[in-house]
């Protein structure tokens, strides 16, 4: 090492010049290498320190400057990174994108994830002559994964709470119709099957009094509905009614007559569709 180099015995990096544009910055102030020989070199320039002349890395003193060598380059390193993320080219870290975009007030929106609906199938216990019914509970968390088409990638669901399972619910199917609850107002009813032997022109009796009642005289609230349209539906197994449009209020429709003979025809017991 020459004394008379003109670096006045200064073996540390220069100021960093980073030119525009780069994809990482140098900003480090030097190595081990560099930090032990610059504190080397300065040994000469204490007059108390001239009398050191080793510099064996096996002299205490030595072994202390290559010490803290060791430390000013993992600082200097670290110093280097913490630099880099403070630009947008040069960051890799997530949380420093976040960072540099909340100087400018904006927020990162939160990340959401799909959703599927899952149809799990239990297993029936098959271990007694007669199978039992299986009931368990899929807790929360329960992985399931996608069968990839082709050029595809498996997609990972989990669920997002206790869920309870059992083999009877296997198979379930979409529930078509609902119950009706019959009002002396309604237009329109079904009836089961396609054979109910009623044509438009009939005349139908609706009774909303309780039969049971043993009230003196007993009140019920009779109705008489003439039949407009009776359109068979046989894929459903049903046939729909049209009425026409009740004229009297339910209260004076239970002092009406009893209808004609005409009524008297409905003798055929016929099933109202209630569900």
């Amino acid at each position: 090492m020459n004394p008379n180099c003109g670096c006045g015995g200064q073996l540390t990096a220069p100021a960093p010049d980073n030119r525009p544009g780069l994809a990482a910055l140098v900003y480090r102030a030097g190595n081990h290498f560099t930090f032990l020989e610059t504190m080397k070199t300065r040994l000469r320039d204490r007059p108390a320190l001239r009398g050191l002349s080793k510099r064996d890395g096996a002299d205490f003193s030595i072994a202390l400057l290559d010490g803290w060598a060791m430390v000013a380059d993992v600082l200097s390193f670290y110093q280097e990174r913490i630099a880099n993320e403070g630009y947008l080219r040069t960051a890799t870290e997530r949380r420093s994108i976040l960072e540099l975009a909340r100087l400018i007030g904006y927020e990162l929106r939160p990340g959401v994830a799909s959703s599927v609906y899952l149809a799990y199938t239990i297993e029936t216990d098959r271990s007694k002559p007669k199978p039992a019914p299986t009931f368990t509970e899929i807790p929360a968390g329960s992985r399931a994964q996608s069968i990839p088409g082709p050029g595809e990638l498996p997609q990972a669901f989990e669920t997002t709470a206790l869920m309870k399972a059992s083999d009877g619910w296997n198979n379930l199917r979409v529930r078509k119709t609902r119950p009706h609850r019959l009002t002396a107002n309604d237009t329109q009813l079904y009836f089961k099957g396609i054979t109910t032997n009623l044509k438009p022109g009939d005349r139908l009796l609706f009774d909303f009094g309780d039969p049971k009642a043993r009230s003196a005289p007993p009140k019920h609230t009779v109705v008489v509905r003439l039949i407009l349209t009776v359109e068979p539906d046989s894929e459903k197994d049903r046939t729909r009614v049209t009425l026409n449009s009740l004229t009297n209020s339910p209260k004076e429709a239970q002092v009406a007559p009893i209808p004609p003979v005409t009524l008297l025809k409905l003798t055929t017991r016929t099933q109202v569709l209630t569900g």
